[in-house]
């Protein structure tokens, strides 16, 4: 009466795989970094008429806003593309594939994904060395305010990374476009 019943044997749970994980990590970075972006838009968006606003009634502006703003458009482009690309929101001119039979889509789209893959593989080793090179040398742009010119090159290597990862998704789990045109 009243003894606490142990049983050796654990409710029967599925652990998640390392890949879903990572996979699950993967894409709450994107969704972070895509937050990260719009946020940044939204400032620009907010920043820019109180500038001409001051600008108009007080013969003043924002010190460095201009520049703020090229750097943030730059930054937000880069850090949201990869989640466009996983939104499947991006450009995509699939009038070949379209016309295609249906079992020569999957190895086009195969195709298409690995040359993604490449590229952003390639855009991520080119900024991410002119980041190092820029560093080492202590490269400063010089505009309203002085910005070490590495920081501005983390955002196409990450962007790159994130881009290559998800094309790598696409080969291993994504299949081929249907055959109606989702677009316009």
């Amino acid at each position: 009466a009243g003894r606490f019943r142990y049983s050796p044997y654990p409710r029967r749970v599925r652990p998640l795989r390392a890949i879903e994980h990572i996979e699950r990590f993967f894409l709450r970075l994107i969704g972070l970094l895509a937050a990260l972006s719009g946020a940044v838009l939204v400032l620009v968006a907010l920043l820019i008429p109180v500038n001409l606003l001051l600008r108009a009634c007080c013969s003043t502006s924002i010190f460095g806003l201009l520049d703020a703003v090229e750097y943030g458009l730059m930054a937000a482009t880069f850090l949201a593309a990869p989640w466009v690309l996983v939104q499947g929101a991006h450009v995509a001119v699939d009038i070949v594939t379209l016309n295609l039979p249906g079992r020569l889509r999957r190895p086009l789209a195969h195709l298409v994904n690995l040359l993604g893959m490449i590229l952003s593989s390639a855009l991520a080793w080119y900024a991410f060395s002119a980041a190092l090179v820029s560093y080492q040398r202590g490269s400063m742009i010089r505009t309203a305010f002085a910005v070490p010119e590495w920081l501005t090159l983390l955002a196409p290597g990450i962007c790159g990374v994130l881009l290559a990862v998800e094309f790598l998704r696409r080969i291993t789990r994504h299949p081929p476009a249907s055959r109606s045109a989702p677009g316009l």
